[in-house]
């Protein structure tokens, strides 16, 4: 096994002696710093509403993951951190409904400039990468034509993360559980209540 070869300089710490006890290397996605910023903003949006004419707004979301443009990492004399700037775009959904009440869905993007500070390693052939994830709720929005102005609460996760092989304990694999399946059953919980009290 690698992590065992003599050119390993951890070997020590990484090998089981003897056999005594079970490691595994496992590929994942090691999260080396993360943070959250929550703001509250105004925007308007241009929303495509495809051939639909809607007239009220039931709501303006986005949830999920969102792009990074304009990535600049620079290290900082003195500090274990890099100054990270990006711009973050994350889609957004605006569900609304026409004259007749029918529900209408349109998409639209909206755009935050980020300058933070992070740890961000310097060392290694495998570069890390900046992750993002934003999450957009309107509170009070007003429509013109296509353009919806909404008052949001933004909530955005960013994570500095690399792909890399771990070696941790390991305790076997995992013993699954019988399905359960749903039923309709009108006396499932009466039967499942004890006959004699308790």
């Amino acid at each position: 096994m690698a992590c065992c070869s003599f050119r390993n300089p951890a070997s020590s710490t990484v090998c089981c002696a003897g056999g005594g006890c079970d490691k595994t290397c496992v590929e994942v996605k090691k999260v080396f710093d993360a943070c959250v910023q929550q703001r509250n903003v105004t925007a308007s949006l241009t929303v495509d509403f495809g051939q639909g004419t809607p007239v009220n707004v039931v709501s303006v979301t986005s949830s999920g993951d969102a792009t990074v443009s304009d990535l600049t990492i620079t290290p900082i004399v003195g500090c274990p951190g890099s100054r990270v700037s990006f711009t973050v775009t994350a889609p957004v959904t605006v569900e609304a409904t026409d004259q007749s009440g029918t529900t209408v869905t349109g998409t639209s993007s909206i755009s935050f400039e980020q300058d933070l500070v992070m740890r961000v390693p310097q060392e290694g052939l495998i570069s890390p990468e900046v992750e993002r994830t934003g999450i957009l709720n309107g509170l009070q929005n007003t429509l013109s034509g296509n353009v919806v102005t909404t008052n949001a609460c933004v909530t955005i996760i960013t994570k500095v993360v690399a792909d890399v092989l771990l070696v941790v304990p390991s305790y076997g694999y995992l013993a699954l559980c019988p399905a359960q399946e749903y039923t309709q059953e009108a006396c499932g919980t009466a039967f499942s209540a004890p006959i004699f009290p308790r």
